[in-house]
């Protein structure tokens, strides 16, 4: 046992007859000891599977209460679980498969029709409290780490998060560095196991991984499972299940702000809601939409700021003493600034932000040496803070585009558009959309063509939907002649993202 694995057993066990996982899409409840159960029973099976020891398992999934589950009984065998997108195209999971030669996968249905056509890919699907689990076995598949011994050093998670080249970076969380993340949540949110959160955010994503699910079985809370957020029965679901607080990204708090039928839930059902805050990430809200919510629900939004390499914890406004438009103070982390080479606290100053911990990787699945500096991880942010020591996020020093809570490279995007005929060349940049941040734009240089750009739009998304993951799909498209360049004929992005569509 490990410090995660004997920390989830333990709440289990202490709560054996009270309902500790919650499915809203089918209404199953099952206690400690139920989970404990159905744990136990998925661990025999990926046992029978010879799954073990340093092997690493894909999950394809949507959120489903199979989810914590599944996870658990990985890590006490000493497997690593690798949440990925559901919306994942086929060709983008195989290429990962075979690149990294994963001992197996575990697939949404949707995906077992391209299965079924690869003579790697051996389905062995399985059952779990009635539930079907499809599972299937890679056939050139290896152990992640060979001999390994099952210590609280060992790898629990590999989670992808988007480089600036276009592939994505594997990041790898240990047990202790999962464990030590989910308590130092916790007791920054002053969690107790008489506290419900509800799972919205999607959960191959840190944020629910970490923030959402560890923190709340860690601390002996309740998990109640969403199949994805929906906001004309956010408040039933709340007042329904007693939940008390619930991590989303600020497009959710614009949501339940502007649907007509969540106003109305929430007026019917306020007497029952018993929600103390909710906890965004992702971007800052403006001060004035922060307002408007608490004075429309009369609860306290408390924004802070986490990424998948800090297992999603960094930073968060006190409960007491928040200021709109910062990420709020340290949370367990040493944060500092890199500015002209030299590490800094000082205050008005803007640099990149720094990041150490006991929560915070020290290199990438696969090393990456120019990503740290000096035993800091580098977080590609740049920050500045305030004379409380408040920190607020005044940029990126990478292009990546943060589209509803989502990181997407824009280099993986364009390669795949570059495949379209009439496409001469495209740059795909990030531009301001008041609900998820950022909108991803492709600017096209087009071929010469008979097409109208309405019909090259058209062909455009609709191949985008089918060879792109959800939040990397453009969703607008800009013809030019030409893009702004520099003397060496780089294109200026940021003058692109400010000139396109005027």
């Amino acid at each position: 046992m490990t410090v995660l694995t004997s920390g989830l057993q333990a709440q289990l066990t202490a709560h054996a007859d009270d309902v500790m996982l919650v499915s809203l899409a089918d209404g199953r409840q099952y206690t400690g000891q139920q989970v404990t159960a159905l744990v136990e029973q998925m661990k025999q099976t990926l046992v029978a599977q010879a799954i073990g020891a340093g092997d690493v398992v894909v999950i394809a999934l949507a959120n489903h209460w199979i989810y914590p589950i599944l996870e658990q009984a990985l890590w006490e065998i000493g497997a690593i679980a690798h949440p990925v997108a559901p919306t994942s195209g086929v060709r983008e999971i195989l290429d990962e498969f075979a690149d990294y030669h994963y001992a197996a996968g575990i697939f949404a249905e949707s995906f077992r029709p391209a299965l079924a056509t690869q003579t790697n890919f051996l389905d062995q699907t399985f059952a779990i409290h009635d539930q079907p689990v499809y599972f299937y076995r890679y056939q050139q598949g290896e152990s992640f780490q060979d001999g390994m011994t099952l210590s609280d050093d060992s790898l629990a998670v590999i989670l992808n998060t988007s480089g600036s080249t276009g592939k994505p970076k594997r990041v790898g969380l240990t047990h202790a560095q999962l464990a030590n993340s989910a308590h130092h949540i916790a007791t920054s949110q002053h969690l107790t196991n008489q506290d419900a959160t509800m799972v919205v955010m999607p959960m191959f994503h840190v944020n629910a991984q970490v923030i959402a699910m560890l923190s709340t079985r860690l601390s002996g809370g309740k998990l109640v499972v969403a199949e994805k957020f929906s906001a004309s029965k956010f408040w039933e679901a709340v007042a329904d299940h007693q939940v008390t607080w619930v991590s989303i990204v600020p497009t959710i708090v614009q949501m339940l702000q502007q649907n007509e039928r969540a106003r109305t839930a929430f007026t019917r059902r306020q007497a029952d809601v018993q929600l103390k805050y909710v906890r965004s990430a992702s971007f800052s809200l403006p001060a004035e939409q922060l307002a408007a919510f608490q004075e429309q629900y009369g609860i306290p939004v408390i924004e802070g700021y986490g990424m998948t390499e800090a297992a999603s914890l960094i930073a968060l406004n006190p409960f007491d003493t928040q200021k709109p438009g910062t990420v709020g103070l340290p949370v367990a982390t040493e944060i500092a600034l890199l500015l002209e080479n030299q590490v800094t606290n000082a205050p008005n100053q803007t640099g990149e932000i720094l990041l150490r911990g006991d929560h915070v990787i020290t290199d990438y699945v696969d090393p990456k040496p120019s990503a740290f500096h000096d035993g800091w991880l580098r977080t590609g942010d740049l920050g500045r803070f305030d004379d409380d020591g408040y920190l607020k996020i005044v940029g990126r020093i990478k292009d990546i585009i943060s589209r509803g809570g989502e990181k997407v490279a824009p280099a993986a995007i364009e390669a795949t558009l570059r495949q379209l005929d009439f496409v001469a060349d495209v740059v795909v940049v990030g531009t301001p959309d008041t609900l998820y941040g950022e909108a991803v734009t492709a600017v096209v240089i087009p071929t010469i063509t008979d097409l109208t750009e309405a019909e090259m739009t058209t062909k455009l998304l609709e191949y985008a939907s089918t060879q792109l993951s959800q939040p990397a799909r453009p969703t607008q498209v800009f013809f030019v002649a030409d893009y702004p360049r520099n003397p060496t004929g780089k294109v200026i992005r940021p003058q692109l993202a400010a000139t396109i569509g005027k």
